[in-house]
């Protein structure tokens, strides 16, 4: 194979944001996660300029923390291994745009880091979903169905 094939470059991407999924949920499994997920909730809902996000998450997420807190780790965990290995590759990658959408509507007036990481996984995931980035370097090549 040639290293100007697309589908490698874009198979590395969608192995990098498996990982990085991964390596961004090991920190939640953790009981402080979950503990301190509804002061975490409290304070972005406090902060964010944006009024139906803030109180989105004012009336659903902060009664609900430890259903929303656990939501965010088994959402990380199904992204982070299907587009590491590549399995249900578009599946995965839409999962990883609402996880990126809520972070960046939650988070993104915290710093310009916020907003750019979120933003440029977002634009990622979208490659990956038009792409064939899971039958690259991935199970969706393989014909199981």
């Amino acid at each position: 194979m040639s290293l100007k094939n697309s589908n490698i470059w874009v198979g590395l991407l969608r192995i990098y944001i498996g990982l990085f999924f991964l390596y961004a949920v090991h920190f939640k499994l953790d009981p402080y996660f979950f503990s301190s997920f509804h002061d975490k909730i409290a304070y972005y809902a406090g902060h964010d300029p944006i009024v139906f996000y803030a109180d989105f998450l004012n009336n659903y997420v902060i009664p609900n923390s430890f259903l929303f807190a656990l939501m965010v780790v088994i959402g990380e965990l199904a992204a982070g291994l299907l587009l590491s290995v590549g399995f249900l590759t578009r599946i995965a990658a839409l999962v990883g745009i609402f996880l990126n959408l809520n972070y960046l509507l939650a988070m993104y007036w915290i710093s310009p880091a916020n907003l750019g990481i979120n933003l440029t996984f977002i634009v990622c995931e979208f490659v990956i979903i038009l792409s064939d980035a899971g039958k690259t370097l991935g199970l969706d090549g393989f014909s199981f169905f």
